[in-house]
């Protein structure tokens, strides 16, 4: 069993791909979380966050057998400490896993995760005692040293098996010259089920990673895909910050697929479309208290703009080529971002097109070099609900031209949108 925690402090830049583990102990073998998926270094410097809050509060509809469940806002104010439990136990422990400049075939394992998490405490240092149950059963117990900053804890534990029967977690925080903090949290899920496709109808080695408090947080959820694109596996019931669908070609003949703040607080069946393109940073919001419009902004990325700056040919953006990429995109925010107009997009919101009344180009700057951030806004038909979780897609689609080949490069990417 390994341990990870983090806090609620947020680094004020980061690079993707994985997880940080800021806090990590051992008291067994801690088998990696699929390092070798990691995506390519191309993009390190390029794909950067400044972390995804917390998602509000949406009820859970009850499913035969489930409660109701809740995620916390990030607007609450609390005044008792609130714990949440996550476990995830994944379909298979072991996928196979292939490089496409590879011969061979490798294995990879898959954990299973509990994360124990808290707000509402004052900060310090605690231990944490945590008891894995079903009803009055013990399962599995275990201990942790967390820090708690903002009012906020989090405790990533590597366990060694599933606990398909579990129900609940109990928990103790002890902190010098403070009450000791009890209780149960309780343990819900959704299935998460659906396929992969892309574009090209070539399949690679894939996976699908769900981080259920931002990329600051070290929990991190990883699901299996099989060889025919499809998966199904029992997540624990939550609205999801990022959910990234990635693949061996990354970067090389495809991009990735991204879902941010997911509502997985219900049963989810989808088909994540990959190709060339990728949406990353996807935000929606509306006008709070003004007319019922909704905004989304997303920045583009395409791999035949990309490719470009593949000077030796080789498929792949080279750590010096990448110099002259960055150079590049100093003076143009569209180095590497398509130019889209309205006319290249398709949004839908709960499965039901749009129109879209307003298309912008927005310079996003990075610091130090410039990419494309689009802001699209339009009137939802139907009229959508306040305080609920509705979800927005879109599809873009840009002609391009590497080395004299023109191509069309696809993207496809969602967002949740919470009405307020």
């Amino acid at each position: 069993m390994s341990i990870s925690c983090a806090n609620s402090v947020r680094p004020p830049f980061m690079t993707l791909p994985r997880a940080p583990a800021q806090c990590r102990s051992s008291t067994e073998s801690s088998p990696s979380h699929l390092g070798g998926l990691s995506r390519d270094l191309v993009f390190a410097a390029i794909l950067c966050a400044v972390g995804v809050s917390a998602s509000p509060a949406q009820p859970q509809a009850s499913t035969p057998g489930r409660t109701s469940s809740f995620t916390a806002s990030p607007f609450t104010g609390f005044h008792e400490p609130m714990v949440e439990a996550l476990l995830y136990n994944p379909p298979a422990n072991e996928v196979p896993w292939k490089e496409p400049d590879k011969s061979e075939t490798t294995t990879r394992k898959i954990e299973t995760i509990l994360v124990v998490s808290g707000k509402g405490l004052p900060d310090g240092a605690y231990r944490l005692t945590y008891r894995i149950e079903s009803g009055e059963q013990l399962l599995h117990a275990g201990a942790g040293e967390v820090s708690a900053a903002y009012g906020g804890f989090e405790l990533v534990v590597t366990l060694g098996r599933n606990y398909p029967g579990a129900t609940r977690v109990s928990y103790e925080l002890e902190g010098e010259k403070r009450a000791a903090v009890r209780g149960h949290a309780a343990l819900r899920w959704s299935r998460f089920r659906g396929q992969v496709k892309y574009l090209d109808d070539r399949w690679r080695s894939t996976y699908a990673k769900l981080h259920p408090n931002g990329f600051a947080s070290a929990a991190l959820f990883y699901v299996p895909i099989g060889d025919d694109g499809r998966f199904d596996a029992w997540l624990p019931a939550r609205v999801y910050s990022v959910i990234n669908v990635n693949g061996a070609g990354y970067s090389r003949d495809a991009m990735e697929r991204w879902a941010w703040d997911y509502d997985l607080t219900r049963d989810r069946e989808e088909v994540f479309s990959i190709g060339r393109t990728e949406l990353y940073a996807m935000h929606a919001f509306n006008i709070v208290g003004g007319p019922q419009t909704v905004f989304v902004a997303f920045r583009p990325t395409a791999l035949s703009r990309v490719l470009q700056f593949d000077a030796d040919g080789d498929g792949r953006v080279s750590d010096g080529e990448r110099k002259a990429m960055m150079a590049a995109m100093k003076l143009s925010p569209t180095v590497i971002g398509p130019e889209l107009q309205a006319a290249d997009v398709t949004v839908w919101i709960n499965g039901v097109p749009q129109k879209i009344a307003q298309f912008n180009q927005i310079p996003e700057y990075d610091g130090d070099f410039w990419q494309v951030q689009y802001l699209l806004q339009f009137l939802p038909e139907p009229r959508l609900a306040y305080g609920v979780w509705h979800e927005i897609k879109l599809e873009v689609r840009s002609k391009e031209n590497l080395r004299g080949k023109e191509s069309i490069d696809f993207g496809q990417g969602s967002v949740g949108l919470w009405r307020k």
